[in-house]
């Protein structure tokens, strides 16, 4: 089949299946579904009642708060929402993100058990993990299997993080499968990253803040009122400075330079008393410099002495090696959301739209040689919509139910070029990969809990998934040297692969006292197949790789005393994989040593997990803590993928990559009153992760421990009016490998984590 025949046939599925989704719900609730709308709040959970309406004159929903107290009231709901369900939910409020100074997504595993996240290349791939499911691939077109959903609107891909980690109201991480309630089907957890929302008081603020390594912060908000049913909030973001790192040939070359802006625009419209809508517009755009790898290993191989390949086994912690290389990134996206929320007297009904777009050119020196020997070139384009709505009710005070669908269609046009001249032997020895990648994904869901007895309740769900998969495309060799005719085809794949799976949860939980709950749960979950869209110079790395499915088993406790001043929340779990997917380094033609994605046939994941917080016990005094243990195994041996041998053989019993065995965070807040109008806060933080590996047949492929400390000092009259505060990131400077991997010329590569930074913070309100 050609490609344009591939390309319709593809729409035309799509497009039917669209059309079949949309039938099954009109059918059920026509007049509202033909409303362009979607929800940004996250959904209510299931369990709780809606607050029906006295008669016809229903009062407006928290949702729809006019208010900045009323604002606080919907954190607060969520918050008793999130201990109130049957599996691990950790919150990271606005304001907690402000002190513990965290400006990009990666950053928010440091505070949360069980989550892991590192940057691959550029520094805008981030890989998340939650109890070490999530995104082993640093190429960009795979999807997680966790779901990162920001402002209600599923985001499948990294680049959609960037950029956006501003104005938040509050974060969630659910763990476990997730899929039964909205969204998509994940078989980690899901994300959830929501943006302050319009209200009806006028007022905003400012904040700029100044760095180590010249950096500058601006960021702002306003909040104006335009009649008395519709509201905006425009924030924004930027930041700018030089970079950390020094080039070995050339000092004055910076690299990890920042030059990210974000923009936000909400518009919420209270269509009347029982429905309202808001409009998300976004945009980010990012002109940075990337971070460069050190290649650590001694220059044996290539017995060059008196050329300098590598930084050598003593480099010092801010060294690279880019040469004449043009590291440089040029991204710029945005998009568009819907959210629309519509109460009834029997239920809520919910739905969440958004279209987004992204472009990146970015050249990555990759393998930390000033050298071609593995660097990249990613010049993709992204499109992506998705659409989510459920309703939600309760059936004769005992069955709360929700029910929904959801689908979601994108592509990805790219050429990734691997800059191979010096392991080929020619001044254009690149390997490039044209190709394009189209997905569709729909579901149908159902969840129930059901009251058994007074405080026992019963929960069970069910999910239909449908995934379609098509790749075209495929490496070429531009200088010819492989192959003997320049731009010819070392791979091509034209490829369409569909799966359907049914996957379900049930459990109990059981309410000891009002704020005192205890839980078990068995869930199922699955992430599509995916494809491997790096330049690969043998067709079987490119081919398709199998849905990864999931079993898990979780037991925990929740509970919150002296009215919420103490806070405990605890649990054990057990996950068993089949088909995990994940990164192996494996040996090429051409005696060329490259990451490829795999299957593991049969593996295991068993941990427990426990936070605590403690507000106001001791007057003044906030602590937080939290604690992780994993022990992820590789239950079958791997030899080889698709017929590749590994650079090493994964034995049964293995440990599983992006899964440390010990994780912990803690961190400490007391304000002093240093008179009757003005107060002082200090802070301290402290994070730390075990060794974990980030892909697996690799030798190379561990980090080290990696830890930080950090400390922050406030000063600003009590009216909040204005803030002033020092503060310093990974106070001990601290160089611990957080990412490394064997490169192509099995040389030791590796990522190391961002040094001491100094800074300080001016905040207005008004």
């Amino acid at each position: 089949m050609t490609d344009s025949l591939r390309s319709r046939s593809f729409a035309t599925s799509v497009n039917l299946r669209r059309a079949v989704l949309t039938t099954v719900l009109l059918g059920g609730i026509s007049h509202i579904a033909t409303a362009s709308a979607a929800t940004s709040a996250v959904p209510t959970p299931a369990g709780t009642t809606p607050k029906k309406p006295a008669g016809h004159a229903a009062p407006r929903r928290h949702v729809v708060a006019r208010a900045d107290p009323e604002a606080i009231t919907v954190t607060s709901s969520r918050t008793r929402r999130f201990r109130s369900m049957a599996n691990t939910v950790n919150t990271i409020s606005g304001k907690q993100l402000e002190q513990l100074h965290i400006v990009s997504p990666k950053e928010i595993a440091a505070f949360v058990p069980g989550v892991t996240a590192v940057n691959a290349v550029s520094g805008s791939t981030p890989i998340f993990s939650i109890r070490g499911i999530g995104l082993d691939d640093y190429i960009g077109t795979n999807m997680g299997g966790i779901g990162i959903y920001q402002d209600g609107v599923f985001a499948p891909y990294p680049v959609f993080y960037n950029g956006q980690m501003f104005d938040v109201q509050t974060v969630s991480v659910e763990k476990g499968p997730q899929g039964f309630e909205y969204g998509r089907s994940t078989t980690g957890g899901s994300i959830n990253v929501e943006s302050t929302k319009p209200s009806s008081t006028f007022g905003g603020y400012l904040n700029w803040g100044y760095s180590s390594y010249n950096t500058n912060t601006s960021k702002g908000a306003i909040n104006v009122p335009i009649t008395d049913r519709i509201f905006n909030r425009f924030a924004f973001s930027y930041i700018k400075g030089d970079g950390w790192q020094h080039d070995i040939h050339d000092r004055n070359h910076l690299y990890g330079a920042q030059d990210l802006l974000g923009l936000r625009n909400l518009t919420r419209f209270d269509i009347d008393d029982r429905s309202s809508l808001m409009l998300n517009i976004h945009y980010t755009r990012d002109r940075g410099t990337p971070t460069s790898p050190q290649d650590v290993s001694a220059d044996s191989v290539n017995n060059l002495p008196d050329r300098t390949i590598g930084v050598g086994p003593n480099a010092k912690y801010n060294d690279v090696n880019v040469g004449t290389n043009k590291a440089k990134r040029n991204e710029n996206g945005g998009g568009v959301g819907l959210n629309y929320t519509r109460h009834f007297d029997w239920g809520t009904f919910t739905s969440a739209t958004g279209i987004d777009f992204y472009r990146r050119d970015n050249y990555d020196n990759y393998d930390g040689e000033s050298v071609n020997v593995g660097d990249y070139r990613w010049n993709d384009t992204y499109m992506v919509q998705s659409h989510d709505m459920h309703l939600q009710t309760t059936i004769a005070k005992r069955l709360h139910l929700t029910v929904g669908v959801y689908e979601s269609y994108d592509k990805i046009d790219g050429a990734y070029t691997s800059y191979r001249s010096f392991l080929l032997g020619t001044p254009n020895g690149n390997l490039t990969d044209h190709f394009s990648q189209q997905n569709l994904s729909t579901g149908l869901y159902l969840n129930t809990v059901t009251n058994i007895v007074k405080g026992l309740d019963f929960i069970a769900g069910g999910r239909l998934s449908y995934d379609e998969r098509g790749f075209h495309g495929g490496t070429t060799d531009d200088s010819g040297i492989l192959t003997g005719s320049p731009g010819s085809h070392l791979t091509y794949l034209d490829s369409n692969h569909t799966y359907e799976r049914l996957t379900g949860k049930v459990g109990l939980r059981y309410t000891i006292m009002p704020g005192t709950i205890v839980y078990g749960t068995i869930s199922n979950g699955y992430k599509a197949g995916s494809y491997f869209a790096a330049p690969v110079s043998s067709p079987s790395a490119l081919d398709y790789v199998k849905p990864e499915n999931v079993i898990a088993y979780e037991i925990g406790a929740k509970t919150s005393l002296l009215h919420n001043k103490l806070q405990f929340e605890g649990s054990l779990f057990d996950y068993e994989y089949h088909n995990r997917q994940t990164l192996f380094v494996a040996e090429m033609p051409a005696n060329i040593t490259s990451l490829s994605l795999g299957t593991i046939p049969r593996a295991r994941t068993r941990g427990g997990e426990l936070s605590a917080t403690l507000h106001d016990l001791v007057k003044n005094l906030d602590v937080n803590g939290s604690f992780a243990y994993l022990d992820g195994r590789s239950i079958s041996s791997v030899t080889n993928i698709k017929g590749l041998p590994l650079l090493s053989n994964v034995a049964a019993h293995s440990s599983l990559p992006f899964a440390p065995r010990f994780s912990w965070s803690a961190y400490a807040r007391y304000g002093i009153d240093v008179s009757k109008d003005y107060r002082l806060a200090v802070q301290v933080s402290y994070t730390w992760k075990d060794n974990m590996l980030v892909a697996l047949g690799d030798p190379n492929g561990k980090t080290s421990k990696v830890s930080s400390m950090g400390m922050r000092m406030e000063f600003g009259p009590k009216s909040d009016k204005w803030t002033a505060a020092v503060y310093v990131d990974n106070m001990l400077n601290e160089h611990g490998n957080t990412y490394s991997y064997t490169g192509s010329d099995n040389s030791r590569v590796q990522y190391l984590q961002t040094p001491r930074w100094l800074g300080c913070d001016l905040r207005y309100n008004f």
